[in-house]
């Protein structure tokens, strides 16, 4: 009896040691947000490049796009063919955006993105967006993402 309680003891001591060694890994935030910046960099290389599934390719299957005075569009091909649309409306508009900052969660899979973008299209409009992104199978994805133009309507409307 006294040889099974110490040798449980025993083994659940050493299984204790082994959950600990495998215990919560630390997250290398810095790493994280350079890997969230470049899935930004690779969205705005699509963009560039008129390339609207790519766009949508960097989009989680339950991703939301977000746009001014428009219905929320869910989904990569939702998305995808908005975004086709889009640059068949603008052909000759250049894509103008970046990071202001990125903030990783200290679980390693949810970022926030705050940036700004433009000035975009013959207007020269330009504005704020933030993403979202979430970690789908190790690899960053836009779960969400808004924008919005912060010129004043005085200047928008000309007057």
């Amino acid at each position: 009896m006294r040889f099974q309680s110490v040798t449980v003891l025993t083994v659940a001591s050493i299984m204790a040691t082994a959950c600990a060694a495998e215990g919560p890994q630390s997250i290398d935030l810095t790493a994280e947000v350079a890997a969230v910046n470049e899935t930004s960099l690779k969205w705005l290389e699509f963009a560039a490049a008129k390339d609207a599934a790519g766009v949508a390719s960097l989009f989680t299957s339950d991703g939301v796009l977000f746009s001014e005075n428009e219905e929320p569009v869910v989904g990569p091909a939702a998305i995808e063919a908005l975004v086709a649309q889009r640059f068949e409306q603008n052909p000759d508009q250049v894509p103008a955006f970046g990071s202001d900052r990125i903030e990783v969660a200290a679980s390693g899979d949810l970022a926030v993105e705050f940036g700004t973008w433009g000035p975009e299209g013959p207007d020269g409009d330009y504005g704020k967006y933030i993403t979202v992104y979430r970690k789908v199978d190790g690899v960053w994805k836009v779960a969400g993402d808004m924008s919005l133009s912060t010129r004043p309507e005085s200047e928008a409307s000309g007057s």
